[in-house]
C-alpha cells in the first residue's frame, strides 16, 4: 500500500485538518469539514506531491532551476518574465500518463458517486502556506481532457507575476508546488458567504450572512449587491435584512467547461432569496463551524437545488476570519485585498452602480 505523503489522490474524507502540507489549506479544511459532520460536496484532492513529480517527470523543475538564475534581481520584469517562462512550460508539457490515469480514474469514481456520465466539478488551487486570492480557481469543469488542462492550468497559476513577488519578497523559493481540489459542482440556486462575526463592526455574538442567485462567484467577484442577514447567534432571530438589486447570476455553461452570466428576472430581484428556514439552518453551520474551531470563521455556501431542505445547503470553502482579527494587529504593509475584505469594504462604503 503506499504511504499517504506519497499518493496522488486523497479524497476528503481521507484528510484532516492536519493534512494541509500534504493538500493544502483548502482542501485539507474540507476534509475536516467531513469529520465534524458539516456538509461538503463530495471530491477528491489532487496532492502536493502529484505537483511535484509533475514538474520532475516533466522536466519542466530542472528547465525552471536552469532559466531562473539567469533573470538576476527580483523586479516586476524579471517576474513577468519568469512567469511567462514557468506557465509556458506548465500549461503545454503533457501530463504523465500515470499521474493522468490516477486523476481520470478518481474523476471517473467521482461521476459514479454523483450520478453523473459527465461530473461538473470545480478545480481548485490549494497551497500549504496562504496566499489569498493569488492562485485560480476554475468552475463547472467537464470531461476528462478539460479536467486535465484545467488542473495544469491551475498548477500554472502558483507562478503567475503577484504569487512569484509575494513569494521573492518573502525570502521564499520561486519554485512552489500546490495540491488542487477538485469537488462536485454544486447546482447552486443560491450561494452566498457567512460571517461568524458582524463584518461590518467584529460583533461576535452577530452572524451576518450574504447572499444572491446562482454561483458564488457573482457575490465573491463582487458582481452584485447581494442581500444581507443579521441574526441573533445565540436565539437564531433575524434581526435585520437588506434587499440587494441582484441583477446578476452566475450559472453553469451546460455545453462546456465555463460559467456564464445571466440577467436575473426583475420579479426575482424584488424578493428575497432565502427563506427564513434556510437563514436559520445557514446560522446554525456557522455557528457550528465556529464553535468546532473556536474562533469566527467565513465560510461559503451554496443551496442545491437538485436536493432537498436541509440536505441542500453545501459548506464550499472556509477559512478563519481574517478582517477583524487583522485590524488588532496594528500598523501592515499595503497588499492585495482578498474577497472577504473587498466584500466588507463594499458593506461600509456601498457598492458604486454603473
Amino acid at each position: 500500500m503506499v504511504e499517504k505523503e506519497q499518493r496522488f489522490i486523497l479524497w476528503y474524507d481521507e484528510i484532516d485538518g492536519n493534512d494541509y502540507p500534504l493538500v493544502g489549506k483548502k482542501n485539507a479544511n474540507l476534509g475536516e469539514m467531513i469529520k465534524a459532520g458539516i456538509p461538503v460536496a463530495p471530491g477528491f484532492a489532487i496532492t502536493i506531491h502529484a505537483n511535484d513529480r509533475f514538474l520532475i517527470e516533466t522536466n519542466i523543475k530542472g528547465e525552471l532551476e536552469r532559466q531562473i538564475p539567469s533573470l538576476g534581481e527580483v523586479t516586476f520584469e524579471s517576474s513577468k518574465k519568469a512567469s511567462e517562462i514557468a506557465m509556458g512550460l506548465i500549461e503545454n508539457a503533457e501530463m504523465p500518463p500515470q499521474l493522468e490515469d490516477e486523476i481520470l480514474a478518481n474523476y471517473h469514481r467521482l461521476c459514479e458517486k454523483t450520478g453523473s456520465d459527465v461530473c461538473p466539478v470545480a478545480v481548485r488551487s490549494s497551497g500549504a502556506i496562504s496566499m489569498s486570492g493569488q492562485m485560480e480557481t476554475y468552475l463547472n469543469i467537464r470531461g476528462d481532457r478539460d479536467l486535465i488542462d484545467y488542473v495544469k492550468k491551475c498548477w500554472a497559476s502558483a507562478y503567475n507575476v503577484e504569487a512569484i513577488m509575494y513569494r521573492m519578497n518573502k525570502g521564499m523559493s520561486f519554485l512552489f508546488n500546490i495540491g488542487i481540489g477538485v469537488p462536485k459542482m454544486v447546482n447552486s440556486r443560491v450561494s452566498g458567504i457567512i460571517f461568524t462575526i458582524n463584518p461590518v463592526n467584529g460583533d461576535p455574538s452577530k452572524i451576518s450572512i450574504d447572499a444572491s442567485y446562482g454561483l458564488g462567484e457573482a457575490v465573491v467577484s463582487g458582481l452584485v449587491t447581494p442581500d444581507t442577514y443579521l441574526i441573533d447567534k445565540v436565539t437564531l432571530d433575524i434581526i435585520k435584512t437588506v434587499m440587494g438589486s441582484k441583477e446578476t447570476q452566475c450559472v453553469y455553461r451546460e455545453a462546456g467547461s465555463d460559467i456564464i452570466q445571466k440577467e436575473v428576472p426583475e420579479e426575482r430581484r424584488k424578493m428575497l432569496c432565502l427563506s427564513r428556514d434556510e437563514l436559520k439552518e445557514l446560522a446554525r453551520v456557522g455557528k457550528l463551524i465556529e464553535n468546532y474551531y473556536g474562533k469566527p470563521y467565513d465560510i461559503e455556501f451554496g443551496i442545491d437545488a437538485d436536493m432537498p431542505f436541509p440536505e441542500n445547503i453545501i459548506v464550499l470553502q472556509v477559512r478563519p476570519e481574517s478582517v477583524w482579527s487583522k485590524k488588532e494587529t496594528g500598523p501592515k504593509m499595503e497588499k492585495k485585498k482578498d474577497p472577504m475584505e473587498r466584500i466588507l469594504g463594499q458593506l461600509l462604503t456601498g457598492v458604486r452602480l454603473r
